[in-house]
């Protein structure tokens, strides 16, 4: 008798025991205060603690990055130029620009540009002052440059078609200034294509929006950049528009002789005039 007794006080510690361990796993939140939820908050600490020591880790390699900068920026980058000669020897060129920077902007870029003969005598060399270039930002540029003479006895201009163009871009020392500003984003560009006008030019049409006054300008340029088969620069065309912040500005851009291209790209940028500038200064 005392045998069966024992046994069924087994049975019934076993099943007691079972119970409070489908318990556990039906309910796995510890009561606070409890063993068990001291236990987890340890296990819990470690990837919390992680966590923080990280974000400080970012920030103070971002505060690096920008002391790196300020101290000796990147150098700009052209990575993509093109340019073509129009009938009275005059070139029509654009270039993409690069800051690879993450936090210093370039105030006073030049770029220079290099025409040379066949045989390597330079016909010009041009100088160009740019608005500022924000950091981790890609801008496009279109201008004119050559030289021309006038012939002395019959009074017409005349101008030598280079036979090759070298494009650089420089920072003077001390143009750099720390920001927090992108170019990305900031416009929208609203192509409306291009159109044959009755004296032999193409016109690009549409509009362009800033959603923001970059360096407080109130002045974009849009830029018409012509493009080969491959997608590389040919050359470009553009235009300075009034801009206020959230309204469409329309902008119409005429290219005169432009050759043939496979494709073009439109886009916007901020804009202040250097020359007005250094005159108001």
């Amino acid at each position: 008798m005392k045998m069966k007794q024992v046994g069924w006080a087994v049975l019934g510690g076993l099943l007691a025991v079972g119970l409070t361990a489908c318990a556990t796993a039906q309910n796995t939140q510890a009561p606070e205060g409890s063993e068990e939820a001291v236990v987890q908050a340890q296990d819990e600490g470690p990837a919390a603690e992680q966590a923080a020591v990280d974000e400080q880790a970012d920030a103070a390699a971002t505060e690096a990055t920008a002391e790196q900068e300020a101290a000796s920026p990147a150098p700009l980058e052209i990575v993509d130029s093109g340019w073509f000669a129009s009938d009275n020897g005059m070139i029509d060129f654009a270039v993409e620009v690069q800051n690879p920077n993450h936090t210093v902007e370039a105030t006073d870029a030049v770029i220079e540009v290099v025409g040379k003969d066949g045989d390597g005598n330079v016909l010009f060399d041009e100088t160009i002052e740019t608005p500022g270039v924000l950091p981790d930002s890609t801008y496009y540029y279109s201008y004119v440059a050559g030289s021309t003479t006038v012939e002395p006895t019959t009074g017409e201009t005349q101008a030598t078609a280079p036979a090759t163009v070298d494009f650089t871009i420089s920072t003077p020392d001390g143009a750099w200034k720390a920001t927090d500003q992108k170019l990305a984003d900031v416009y929208t560009v609203q192509d409306n294509g291009a159109t044959d006008t009755q004296f032999g030019a193409k016109e690009f049409t549409g509009t362009v929006t800033a959603s923001e006054n970059l360096d407080g300008t109130t002045q974009s340029r849009v830029d018409v950049v012509l493009l080969d088969g491959d997608g590389h620069i040919e050359g470009g065309y553009f235009k300075i528009v009034d801009t206020t912040a959230g309204q469409p500005a329309d902008y119409d851009i005429y290219a005169v002789g432009a050759p043939q291209y496979a494709s073009y790209a439109v886009y916007a940028s901020p804009w202040s005039d250097p020359d007005a500038e250094a005159d108001a200064a």
